[in-house]
């Protein structure tokens, strides 16, 4: 179930596009880990799903040794239907809002964890990108945050809003808001 709102504006919740996916992991030693899935996120017809199945890639390098957790995780997505009927989470723009524009993309995931005894410092890093451009006048997505990783036993977290000139969302018929970028987060684990 994923719900989407805007505060005081709209408020939709609905089923996200289901996935099965398989997964072989590798531990590499000396706490290095590497491991590969492949898989699909099946087309759903839902106002907060994608109008389109995907294949998908995920590639993921760790090292969890030395109370580190440092993890770069990399996901690769082929639309089968790059343009549909349904604009459902993607519509194209005018005059082509009826239909849904569903762009091959890529996203990045950086976590790293450090532990002090029971508390833990969290910085993560996230980046997706459209690769490629369903229709001509079709204008790119791209993101870029440095955030917070939110835990259940958080003890202080100091984020704010990102700069403008520091993020970039030319998003497709909606208007985005600013990412949040972490000056420290610290956790204590009971």
């Amino acid at each position: 179930m994923i719900e989407i709102g805007v505060q005081s504006i709209s408020y939709n919740a609905s089923v996200f596009n289901p996935a099965l996916l398989g997964q072989l992991a590798w531990s590499l030693g000396g706490g290095f880990g590497f491991s590969y899935a492949f898989g699909a996120h099946s087309d759903v017809d839902q106002s907060v799903a994608f109008s389109s199945t995907s294949l998908n890639r995920r590639f993921a390098l760790s090292y969890t040794g030395n109370d580190w957790n440092r993890t770069a995780n990399v996901m690769y997505g082929i639309q089968l239907d790059q343009v549909t009927n349904r604009p459902q989470i993607s519509p194209c723009p005018a005059p082509f809002g009826f239909n849904g524009c569903n762009p091959d993309f890529i996203n990045i995931d950086l976590t790293a964890i450090k532990k002090f005894g029971k508390w833990q410092l969290r910085p993560v890093v996230y980046g997706s990108s459209d690769l490629t451009h369903p229709i001509a006048s079709y204008r790119q997505q791209t993101q870029f945050a440095v955030g917070c990783f939110w835990a259940t036993t958080l003890v202080r977290s100091l984020c704010r809003p990102m700069p403008p000139r520091m993020w970039s969302s030319r998003a497709v018929g909606h208007r985005s808001e600013p990412p949040q970028r972490l000056i420290a987060q610290v956790v204590h684990v009971a």
